[in-house]
């Protein structure tokens, strides 16, 4: 734990490398920058989806997109199958990135998420919410396990026995056992 804590960075809705592809003629040709894509909902409510170029770290593509305005597919003539296009409903715009992670694995997992925050942005954040473990009313739980620790009304305690409490709990945890029934005891 620190004394000044330091500013985490933000964590965003979607986050995975990819590069940018152009067009050449037919064919498509990669931009061999190291690229990120990152999708965020602004205070305005708006969804974002970013493209960076990570060594330069310059943001190149800012879209605002609205619901079901646009979806991420896999080209069907890439050989390697991880190259997508990014098409828009509205427009005749494509564009087109390659997967840069070394493994392939989460391809799917990431285009499957920007399509979901796309088709159903509160849906996916609920998903997201879930996901990180921490849940709207943890901090009533955790405040109702120091509530429990000074005794089941609340009432104030003198200091050796909250640290008592706190001991036994500690020590009831190594052994299995309920913290509720061993506060019961006391």
């Amino acid at each position: 734990m620190s004394l000044f804590p330091t500013p985490q960075r933000p964590r965003h809705l979607v986050e995975f490398n990819a590069g940018k592809c152009y067009r050449d003629g037919n064919m498509l040709k990669p931009d061999l920058r190291k690229g990120l894509i990152y999708m965020d909902q602004t205070d305005d409510q708006l969804l974002h989806f970013y493209w960076k170029d990570r060594k330069a770290n310059i943001v190149e593509e800012d879209l605002i997109i609205f619901p079901e305005e646009a979806e991420m597919v896999p080209v069907p003539e890439c050989e390697t199958g991880r190259v997508f296009l990014l098409k828009f409903k509205s427009s005749s715009q494509k564009l087109f990135f390659w997967m840069q992670n070394a493994n392939d694995e989460k391809d799917k997992e990431n285009v499957d998420r920007v399509n979901k925050l796309i088709n159903d942005l509160q849906s996916a954040l609920n998903d997201q919410h879930g996901r990180s473990g921490r849940a709207e009313g943890d901090d009533e739980d955790s405040a109702a396990d120091v509530l429990s620790l000074l005794g089941s009304s609340g009432q104030e305690l003198g200091l050796t026995h909250f640290i008592k409490a706190l001991q036994k709990q500690a020590k009831d945890r190594e052994e299995g056992a309920d913290i509720s029934e061993s506060m019961d005891e006391d």
